[in-house]
């Protein structure tokens, strides 16, 4: 029989996981539940006691006890995850599910995680409201994330309809999906897009579908570039055509809509496991910005309402010469062959002379500081007009299919 692994403290929500186990069972399927509870109060309802937990990642529990109560959390949610991707590799379980405030959350996806795409992960959970990161709690995992509209205080009106759901969720999954993602024999190429150069993405995606890759877009708004690093990482894709690089932007300002983890990886993970890469700069010359909380210095900016909540705002002279600083040192790490496709007219739409964001002083620097790269690994080719058009999207993956042919990723 497949099993669901159920995580949650049998101290505070022990009503709730029995509740859980129940709905479970109900649908054919097992439960295991892993008590993952750091208080001193006694816990109920477990199969894999905390005590267990600890000791599996070399702590007493007595030992631990004594700790306060953020060290102790901290080393749970490490021994919880290592006990339950071992139990994943083990083929104990086959779907993993929770509920609770934020305690409960932070423990239980920091597990999920662990696991692989596809691996059946829930969580209802009080953290999925207000102005809370949502990237907090799936990070680059398909973690379905429930609201769980109030407080888990027992078993009530919204509360058991909520769980009845996160249960048939995860249920449906194990029973009829919950399949491990697996790379195929065609190579799978990873490109990233927004908005703003979606028109130039696509034409790169169908051409490069035309050719027989296959092709995985990730939208560059703080998580997708995350995501397709750790892709990377994991060797789920063959190679890179990276055309927006905005999330290396939205770093600099370390916050505003397109802000996140992608700020941090691009151009790290792929490039340390040596993938195959196209890169370019599509976006690198904008920020983006919710209205109430635009940065300063709008009285001097050129900007665009993307909607009626968000705008884009092109960088200002010495911000364009940090963000192609930073740029140009990541590339400069680079020890393998790598292509650099730089524009004429344009890293996005809306850029050409007439248009919103048109400042070509802003692109001039830019690209000037990309041109001065001090590494003999890096082929800068120049593709004529703007990022965001068909033909030139076209090209950048006839350039990314020469880079698979010349690594030997497509063999004739």
């Amino acid at each position: 029989m497949k099993t669901i692994a159920i995580i949650g403290s049998c101290d505070t929500k022990y009503r709730e996981i029995t509740y859980m186990r129940e709905r479970i069972t109900a649908q054919g399927v097992d439960a295991i539940v892993v008590d993952v509870a750091t208080g001193s109060a006694p816990s109920f309802g477990y199969d894999i006691s905390r005590e267990k937990v600890t000791e599996s990642f070399g702590t007493n529990w007595a030992e631990l006890e004594r700790k306060t109560k953020g060290e102790k959390i901290s080393f749970m949610m490490d021994a919880c995850a290592a006990f339950i991707e071992h139990l994943f590799w083990e083929g104990k379980i086959q779907g993993v599910l929770s509920a609770g405030g934020l305690q409960n959350t932070l423990m239980a996806t920091n597990a999920m995680k662990r696991l692989p795409i596809g691996f059946p992960k829930v969580m209802a959970t009080t953290v999925a409201s207000g102005r809370r990161m949502f990237q907090d709690v799936v990070g680059d995992r398909d973690i379905v994330v429930i609201p769980s509209i109030c407080d888990f205080t027992g078993i009530n009106i919204v509360t058991r309809k909520i769980l009845d759901n996160a249960c048939a969720c995860c249920v449906g999954m194990v029973k009829y999906a919950g399949q491990v993602l697996q790379k195929k024999t065609r190579p799978v190429i990873g490109v990233t897009l927004m908005g703003i150069t979606n028109t130039g993405a696509c034409g790169a995606v169908q051409e490069l579908e035309r050719q027989g890759v296959e092709v995985i877009g990730f939208h560059a708004t703080g998580t997708g570039g995350a995501v397709m690093e750790q892709m990377a990482e994991d060797g789920l894709i063959d190679g890179i055509l990276d055309l927006t690089t905005h999330e290396i932007a939205q770093g600099y300002f370390k916050g505003g809509f397109s802000f996140g983890e992608g700020a941090r990886y691009r151009l790290v993970k792929g490039v340390q496991k040596r993938i195959p890469l196209v890169v370019s700069v599509g976006g690198l010359d904008f920020c983006d910005f919710a209205v109430e909380e635009f940065p300063p210095h709008m009285e001097e900016r050129v900007y665009m309402y993307h909607n009626a909540t968000t705008a884009h705002i092109k960088l200002l002279y010495e911000e364009a010469e940090s963000i192609a600083e930073d740029f140009a040192k990541r590339l400069e790490k680079v020890d393998y062959p790598v292509k650099l496709l730089l524009p004429t007219d344009g890293m996005r739409h809306n850029t050409r002379a007439g248009e919103e964001l048109y400042n070509p002083e802003v692109d001039h620097i830019i690209i000037q500081r990309i041109k001065e790269i001090k590494n003999d690994k890096i082929q800068i080719i120049t593709i004529p007009g703007n990022l965001d058009t068909k033909e030139w999207g076209i090209q950048a993956a006839q350039y990314m299919m020469d880079e698979l042919h010349e690594r030997g990723v497509i063999v004739e």
